[in-house]
């Protein structure tokens, strides 16, 4: 696979991709980090069938940290989040 630098279908930069996901709402993170853990989980398997051992393991390294962070942290700032917008919102 070979991976880009930019993403065609975002006319922006990068670095203002990275701003309006940053700026997503807390559920649409969690949905974001869920995407983000599989597809690296998925990739990781994939160049271990390349005989790229060590790209693999960091692949699931990296899979596993962000599942830790999801579950840890994203999802409880969503519900929190949503917590604080349903109390505003009475």
């Amino acid at each position: 696979m070979k991976h880009s630098k930019t993403i065609e279908k975002y006319s922006w930069t990068t670095k203002e991709l990275w701003r309006d996901i940053v700026n997503l709402d807390y559920d649409s993170l969690v949905e974001l980090f869920d995407v983000l853990t599989i597809e690296f989980a998925k990739d990781s398997v994939h160049d271990l069938e390349l005989k790229h051992p060590q790209v693999s393991e960091k692949l699931i390294n990296i899979a596993n940290r962000l599942k830790d962070i999801l579950e840890k942290d994203v999802k409880p700032l969503a519900d929190l989040c949503r917590w604080y917008n349903q109390r505003g919102e009475v």
